[in-house]
């Protein structure tokens, strides 16, 4: 038991696709050496690697065994001692590698491999509405969360929690935030003053500018801001997009008063979870054989949806014969069924 112990300590120092290459080499030549000691029992080196594998793995077929004393002997001291705890040092590196990739995971230790995914900086009771909401919109998209809570606050095979400051390069760096959709910038719970929220958005926000000023994409940003007169600040560390948080709850209570049932209508747009039957806000790619807007509009209307925008611009209807710009996005409502019929 202490050779088997020491034999897997020393194990665990090397990485595992060394250990995995030394037990296949022990694996191939034993068998072939078994082979050359009992070439009637042992046709080939197949048959050889066969009864190895059975034999380490206690599984024992009993179908072929050593039939000679040589054999047999040599069989006792180097595959039946030997051998079997090779076999469980390498299970026990895998269990322990298992073991090892949850832990890191749950405790933020990893680092995202992949691309064309949502960073959420900050774990809020919005930012987890929204990581669901993204779910349910992209089925096969992939989130990564950054904040400095101990463990992960959130279970999902497509989802990444690292742990560390948004404003720590590494970090930025660890959530490949350069190769992201976008970025999403939560005002933090916890702090009452809004100066001192917005803050800290801010900070993290020069952070990603930083960041963003040695990468060949531009990093796209949308953040949280609690007070409008804030927004000016924003500008300058080039965020894409805001969100105000309080302003926007206050105008909708105010639609909503104005013309009763208004926000159920913002409401649908908003969420995702009435399935293919709901209608809901998409972008469409611009269809080369559209040359005006009024095209587009058309078009699009035979197929059952409604086109409302280009980017910010809803004025649509005004720009009926305009020709439609290269960089233009356009928006429409639509149930999922026909937007992917687009």
């Amino acid at each position: 038991m202490i050779f088997f112990r020491k034999l897997f300590l020393t194990a665990s120092r090397y990485r595992y696709r060394t250990v995995l290459l030394i037990t296949i080499l022990y694996i191939v030549i034993n068998a072939e050496i078994i082979r050359i000691l009992e070439p009637k029992t042992f046709e080939n080196t197949f048959h050889a690697v066969w009864w190895i594998l059975t034999t380490m793995t206690t599984v024992g077929y009993g179908d072929v065994f050593p039939t000679t004393p040589l054999g047999r002997i040599w069989a006792m001291l180097i595959v039946y001692t030997l051998g079997i705890g090779v076999f469980g040092t390498v299970i026990g590196m895998i269990v322990d590698g298992v073991s090892q990739y949850k832990r890191m995971k749950e405790e933020g230790k990893m680092t995202f491999r992949g691309e064309n995914h949502f960073v959420i900086v900050g774990w809020t009771a919005k930012s987890k509405n929204t990581i669901k909401e993204l779910f349910i919109a992209e089925p096969k998209t992939e989130i990564v969360l950054i904040d400095e809570l101990e463990k992960t606050p959130y279970e999902h095979e497509r989802f990444l929690y690292i742990q560390g400051s948004p404003t720590d390069e590494d970090i930025l760096r660890k959530a490949k935030i350069e190769k992201a959709k976008a970025v999403l910038l939560f005002a933090p719970d916890g702090i009452d003053n809004p100066d001192l929220a917005d803050g800290k958005t801010l900070l993290v926000a020069s952070s990603i500018e930083r960041y963003d000023d040695g990468t060949e994409k531009e990093i796209y940003t949308i953040a949280e801001i609690l007070n409008e007169k804030h927004v000016g600040n924003f500008k300058h560390v080039k965020i894409d997009e805001f969100i105000l948080s309080h302003e926007s709850v206050s105008n909708l209570m105010a639609k909503s008063a104005q013309t009763k049932g208004a926000s159920h209508l913002f409401t649908q747009l908003l969420s995702r979870k009435d399935g293919e039957d709901g209608s809901d806000l998409w972008e469409v790619e611009v269809n080369p054989e559209w040359k005006t807007y009024g095209e587009a509009y058309e078009s699009l209307k035979q197929k059952g949806a409604q086109l409302i925008a280009d980017r910010s611009d809803l004025n649509i209807l005004k720009k009926w014969q305009e020709p439609i710009p290269k960089d233009a996005r356009l928006f429409v409502i639509c149930d999922k069924k026909t937007y992917q019929a687009i």
